[in-house]
């Protein structure tokens, strides 16, 4: 068991970074820190300020807060799925499954995904750059006007 353990530590990746997310309906932007953790068949976020941990399974989205915990289930909420196969994807450069849901356009070393129609009443459109393995930022502009920005801190 614990060899397991082990190597799907040694097999995960994890990356440091700082989010903003605009609320359009707020007219207000909100902005964490934290760290992803990308393993075989779990993604961890873990925010610092507010000790917030997301745990994604590909079925359900737990949210955990101090002792408080809310399960959120996949199926029922697709946009959330789509956030962590665009956020996934990208980082991992799984380009093939991310062509599967946009058509991807570069322009001055920037990538732009336009979505397929299946997911256009979700996402507008989404930005990155990348520097080698790194992160430069992703921006993923939501149908609703809202966004998100994160940028890979080292």
């Amino acid at each position: 068991m614990l060899s397991m353990v082990s190597v799907q530590f040694l097999l995960s990746q994890t990356m440091h970074f700082s989010e903003e997310k605009y609320y359009d309906a707020l007219e207000m932007s909100f902005y964490k820190k934290g760290e992803i953790t990308f393993s075989k068949d779990i993604i961890k976020i873990i925010y610092e300020n507010d000790h917030t941990i997301l745990t994604y399974d590909r079925q359900f989205l737990v949210t955990q807060k101090g002792s408080k915990q809310k399960k959120v289930d996949i199926l029922k909420h697709p946009e959330i799925k789509i956030f962590f196969l665009i956020f996934e994807s990208i980082y991992l450069g799984k380009d093939k499954i991310l062509q599967a849901y946009f058509t991807p356009i570069i322009k001055n070393g920037m990538t732009i995904l336009s979505p397929h129609k299946n997911i256009s009443k979700v996402i507008r459109n989404v930005q990155y750059k990348k520097t080698g393995k790194q992160l430069d930022f992703l921006k993923i502009n939501l149908s609703n006007k809202d966004r998100i920005v994160i940028e890979e801190i080292h």
